[in-house]
């Protein structure tokens, strides 16, 4: 169960950090570290969702959480613009 709510944990602060950045865009523009950060911060989320999906025998309730937090967050970004 511990593995669980590290789980949870590592994947909302990934989103929180990527939130962050996109909130600190002046003007809808980011700078190039930002950017970059940005890119690396989605290519890592996408990874996490790959890999719960890959593992998801190892522990099934966990990946199916994972999941559903980043396809809902990916749901809310789109909605949003």
């Amino acid at each position: 169960m511990p593995e669980a709510f590290l789980g949870v944990v590592i994947i909302g602060v990934v989103l929180w950090l990527v939130v962050r950045l996109v909130g600190q865009t002046t003007a809808g523009q980011l700078g190039r570290p930002e950017r970059e950060e940005l890119l690396d911060l989605r290519a890592l989320v996408d990874d996490l969702k790959e890999t719960a999906w890959e593992h998801r025998e190892l522990d099934s309730p966990l990946s199916t959480i994972i999941i559903d937090k980043i396809r809902t967050y990916e749901h809310r970004r789109r909605e949003q613009g």
